[in-house]
């Protein structure tokens, strides 16, 4: 490759999805947004989801500057699942995320949350 020649990477965030909860027992989510990508986390929200329940993960955004005329995206940075006596976590970057997404599904199992993309058929 020569040096005029730039490998770009496209970033693999997630800015909004669905979060189920495939468990028998209720679970309270956290989901935990941040404005940069080196995962400073500024912002959350927490659900409690009872069984077979979803919720909307919504998008979030910020303005980068007091003078810039325009927001940016917040990105989803961790999910937090405390379920009776136990508690995991899932942190980007999400597995199968490939480029920026809106739309991303989340389902919470008894020990780990999988992250799904929402356009695959299983």
């Amino acid at each position: 490759m020569s040096t005029s020649q730039a490998l770009y990477i496209a970033p693999r965030h997630v800015y909004a999805g669905i979060i189920s909860n495939k468990t028998n027992e209720p679970v309270l989510c956290t989901i935990y947004y941040s404005s940069k990508a080196n995962n400073h986390l500024d912002e959350s929200i927490s659900v409690k989801l009872d069984s077979g329940g979803r919720a909307c993960i919504p998008e979030r955004e910020y303005q980068p500057t007091p003078e810039a005329t325009f927001n940016c995206r917040k990105i989803v940075s961790r999910i937090d699942v405390q379920a009776n006596e136990q508690s995991f976590s899932l942190e980007q970057p999400f597995d199968g995320v490939t480029c920026p997404v809106t739309e991303w599904k989340f389902d919470i199992h008894n020990e780990h949350i999988a992250s799904i993309n929402p356009n695959v058929q299983a």
